[in-house]
């Protein structure tokens, strides 16, 4: 009896070392797995900012392309796109630009005070600049580390 006493201690022991070790390895699998994914998820965020921002600049430009109504605008240290339109006899202007982390559209009376913080936030972006060359516009996007640049050829330009 005394020898089959001590063997169940060991087994025991045994049985529990390697529940132990699972343990262990279950949880180190699950932290792995968790980073990967935050990873993954990030970049495709990041990735799907960027096109939503030029995807969004561009048909913005292209149902305003009109003759002399669009600008680039340098407002308070903030580089925007201004696209000049008028309605019933009314001067408005459609501003798009970045501002606190988003990029940022803003619509209203061209008399209006021009508020970066009232503007509709679209999508996540840090930065922008934009420039226009006689028929071309450049807009560049920075969102994390990651820049995204917009080139459109104006078709109804006068510059």
């Amino acid at each position: 009896m005394s020898k089959s006493g001590p063997s169940h201690a060991i087994s025991g022991v045994f049985v529990f070392l390697l529940l132990g070790i699972f343990a262990v390895f279950s949880t180190v699998m699950v932290v792995l797995g968790a980073k990967a994914y935050k990873a993954t998820a990030d970049r495709a965020a990041e990735h799907n900012a960027s096109r939503i921002a030029s995807a969004y600049v561009r048909s913005m430009v292209r149902a305003d392309d009109g003759r002399d109504s669009l600008r680039v605008d340098e407002i308070g240290g903030l580089s925007a796109v201004t696209m000049q339109n008028y309605y019933d006899d009314e001067e408005y202007l459609t501003r798009i630009y970045v501002y606190g982390g988003m990029l940022r559209e803003w619509f209203s009376y061209a008399e209006a005070d021009f508020e970066p913080e009232d503007g509709e936030a679209v999508c996540a972006a840090d930065e922008m600049r934009a420039s226009l060359s006689g028929r071309l516009l450049s807009v560049g996007m920075r969102h994390g580390d990651q820049w995204t640049n917009v080139d459109i050829a104006l078709r109804s330009a006068a510059n």
